[in-house]
């Protein structure tokens, strides 16, 4: 498939990528096809002001491509997922990930990050369009959005696709560095991506308030303070960008003015554009299996090599387990949905608040503890109790999905629960987040899963709060880094070979690039 870029030259296949941009993966590098975007943008028909409604709603349709394809991957490679040992898990790309050793012709990582910059461009691609053309006239009568609506769209989904470049991605030589280039660049720290994000997210909120939208303007400040907390909580090796306690400063400040209790900023899926959870960590097809903490359950290889190991009696490694954590607590299953999977990578059941599309295989929470009794956790398929649901002789369960996601589940992208976590995360660091404590945050996240409340509460706790909440979100990966409550599960080194705390850039963004 070519890239945006290129199909603007071919308005018809134009079209179907902004109609359903979510249907396709990617398969050629983003940077081989768009050397000379300015070139490459040159179809007129786009600078009616009349199709901006239609651009904006490409952006979002790449977005939620973009979205999944993205965290999904980050899930994996942090403690959140593990490479499935069922039959249904075959791709290596997916073991790479896993291990942290990633080649640098790993087509999944390759495919998310075309998607991811493809987002980008076309956001860019709108401010360009409303700033250079004399053609393209909000003011028009056939102006089919306002200038207002025009700019905050292309300013807000170019500071997210900055964003996610500054948070999962990093150096192809360097798997400890994080950042990425656009277009041809340098290779630009992720330091200056949160930044270049927060510029960004600043000109959106000017455009929200302009429009007299509280809502809009309260989620920008919400990932805004997102933004600034990765930047100031990573202990980055390069100067300059965003960064350090003035990061946490704007963190603290923006936050202030984030969403309220009940509110949230969704990434829209349906058949269109499907959450690539459901078909690679999910009911669809599960590459990537739900984190359970015991050696056994490991894919022979890479994985087996990499992970690091707490008790070499017991075989649990230093990766928490998701399926101990709600043995420990079933009513954990509001916030951490479950699904079995057999010996043949089939679905059989699921537990918790699993999506309205995957009702059909619930399985009632008080069996839980007689299905998790049943599962040895030795990597081998064990029979499942006959007295549960309506499983047979026969039936097996081997491993366990994450349940929260099916194909057409909005993600938040950030909801309130999140923001008053990072909230509560500012004031334990000494930075005035709202009128509420930590301890009040806190609770008040807990009481919407029907958790029972805290006595106290520190960046400790904070960290398991994240971790139980944020599931499979995207989130692991960026805590297991910032946060030093949070260990990171695998070896420094495997046979020589450092492992990836990012995504690295792969060959088909690099090898076109003649600044890298």
């Amino acid at each position: 498939m070519s890239s945006y870029a290129t199909l603007l030259k071919r308005p018809l296949a134009l079209g179907i990528l902004l109609v359903f941009a979510g249907t396709f993966a990617a398969c050629d590098s983003f940077v081989s096809n768009v050397d000379q975007p300015k070139d490459a943008a040159g179809d007129e028909q786009f600078n009616d002001p009349a199709e901006a409604e239609y651009l904006i709603t490409g952006i979002r349709a790449q977005w939620a491509d973009s979205h999944s394809g993205v965290t999904d991957l980050a899930d994996g490679l942090s403690d959140e997922f593990r490479f499935g040992i069922n039959s249904n898990a075959t791709f290596p790309t997916f073991e790479q990930i896993d291990a942290g050793i990633i080649r640098d012709d790993n087509n999944s990582v390759t495919n998310a990050l075309a998607d991811l910059q493809e987002y980008r461009y076309l956001a860019d691609d709108l401010l360009r369009r409303l700033e250079e053309s004399n053609g393209f006239d909000p003011d028009a009568p056939a102006a089919s959005a306002s200038e207002a609506e025009i700019r905050y769209a292309a300013n807000v989904h170019g500071a997210n696709a900055r964003y996610y470049l500054a948070t999962y991605f990093g150096h192809p030589d360097d798997p400890r560095r994080g950042g990425a280039t656009i277009d041809t660049s340098a290779f630009i720290p992720s330091p200056e991506l949160y930044q270049r994000a927060e510029n960004k997210y600043a000109n959106a909120l000017e455009q929200a308030e302009a429009m007299g939208d509280g809502l809009l303007q309260r989620r920008v400040q919400s990932v805004r303070a997102r933004n600034a907390l990765y930047a100031g909580t990573h202990d980055f090796e390069a100067t300059g960008g965003l960064q350090g306690t003035e990061a946490l400063q704007a963190a603290a400040e923006y936050a202030r003015e984030g969403l309220q209790e009940g509110e949230s900023w969704d990434v829209a899926y349906d058949l269109n554009t499907v959450n690539d959870y459901h078909n690679q960590a999910g009911a669809g097809r599960l590459q990537l299996a739900v984190q359970d903490g015991n050696k056994a359950q490991l894919a022979d290889g890479l994985p087996s090599e990499s992970y690091r190991v707490a008790d070499e009696s017991t075989g649990e490694l230093v990766a928490r387990s998701h399926v101990e954590t709600v043995a420990n607590n079933p009513q954990e299953l509001n916030r951490i949905p479950l699904t079995i999977i057999g010996s043949r990578g089939a679905t059989r059941g699921g537990f918790g608040a699993l999506p309205t599309n995957l009702t059909g295989i619930s399985i009632d929470e008080d069996e839980f503890s007689t299905v998790v009794d049943a599962w040895q956790a030795n990597g081998e398929a064990d029979a499942l109790p006959t007295s549960v649901a309506d499983f047979e002789d026969g039936d097996t369960i081997i491993e366990w999905g994450q349940g929260k996601w099916e194909e057409r589940t909005d993600m938040p992208f950030i909801s309130w629960q999140e923001l008053f976590l990072i909230r509560a995360e500012l004031e334990l660091r000494g930075y005035d987040a709202g009128s509420e404590t930590a301890l009040e945050l806190v609770n008040t996240v807990r009481g919407s899963y029907s958790l029972s409340d805290l006595s106290s509460v520190d960046l400790e706790r904070i960290a398991v709060e994240r971790d139980r909440t944020l599931f499979a979100t995207g989130s692991r990966l960026p805590d297991q880094r910032r946060m030093k409550a949070v260990e990171w599960h695998l070896k420094d080194q495997v046979n020589g070979q450092k492992t990836a705390q990012w995504l690295q850039l792969t060959q088909d963004e690099t090898g076109p690039n003649p600044n890298l």
